[in-house]
């Protein structure tokens, strides 16, 4: 169930049509774009998004080939989403600073858009970063990048069952849990094209080159050590540890995680 207030529009992109969840009104503080994980889509930030809109408008896109936005190609860079991001701020912000909040994946993709000449970032909070060892990426990229390989067979469905069903009904629930499964799927043999991306993208070099103002939020929920690792990386990034959130971050913790995420950007 989409909460109220949480409309949906599409926008024209650098690669081609992207789809967004939007809620919130223009304030005070910056825009606020949400940048989800793969092989998801904005769907994941619904729960939280109006728990963050108190004062500002609160944005969260499907990358290129994710959710309701265009297909695009499987072997997709996270410059790619980057730049596709980026393209949303002038019509859907009027072309003001932005504040970027990530998470997994959406964290790399935070970050490559702070990189960007073309985009004004204020702050970035930055929440449960794939900040692996480079030996890590290399069997995770191995393991989870390529095409899904779909067939008749229902066993060729059981990663993504696992992925949005059996590890989440436990703490979401079957209708989330079921919506997040199929949300998956959308984009057929490219559905692991964000975890392509993710995985072969160079985030000790990139990391090392952030300037703005960032914090990075670890919660005990899976990638603890990893997004301790990507706080050592940041320049000057302050790094909160919330070991009280173990599971559903944006979901059951939803409004542990935002009152994380608004004390980052007040600070």
């Amino acid at each position: 169930m989409i909460p109220k207030g949480v409309t949906c529009g599409y926008a024209d992109g650098p690669k081609g049509q992207l789809h967004y969840r939007m809620v919130g009104e223009a304030g005070n503080a910056p825009p606020l774009i949400c940048l989800h994980p793969a092989p998801f889509s904005g769907l994941a930030f619904t729960q939280i998004m109006p728990l963050l809109a108190e004062d500002r408008l609160v944005i969260a896109p499907d990358y290129p080939g994710h959710g309701g936005s265009h297909a695009f190609k499987a072997d997709a860079q996270i410059s790619d989403y980057a730049e596709a991001m980026a393209a949303l701020i002038p019509p859907l912000c009027g072309g003001a600073s932005v504040d970027l909040f990530g998470f997994h994946t959406g964290c790399l993709v935070a970050a490559e858009m702070a990189l960007m000449d073309a985009v004004g970032v204020g702050r970035l909070v930055l929440c449960d970063v794939p900040a692996f060892e480079p030996s890590a990426r290399a069997q995770l990229l191995q393991a989870n990048a390529a095409p899904p390989g779909f067939t008749s067979d229902l066993e060729s469905l059981t990663p993504a069952w696992e992925r949005g069903i059996t590890r989440r009904i436990a703490s979401q629930g079957m209708e989330r849990s079921l919506s997040m499964f199929v949300e998956q799927l959308r984009h057929g043999e490219a559905m692991n094209a964000g975890f392509y991306a993710g995985f072969s993208y160079p985030l000790e070099e990139r990391f090392a080159s952030l300037g703005a103002y960032t914090t990075v939020i670890a919660s005990k929920s899976g990638l603890l050590e990893a997004t301790r690792r990507a706080a050592l990386l940041i320049p000057n990034a302050k790094l909160i540890e919330r070991l009280d959130i173990t599971r559903a971050v944006l979901d059951e913790t939803a409004s542990l995680t935002a009152s994380a995420v608004v004390d980052a950007l007040r600070r």
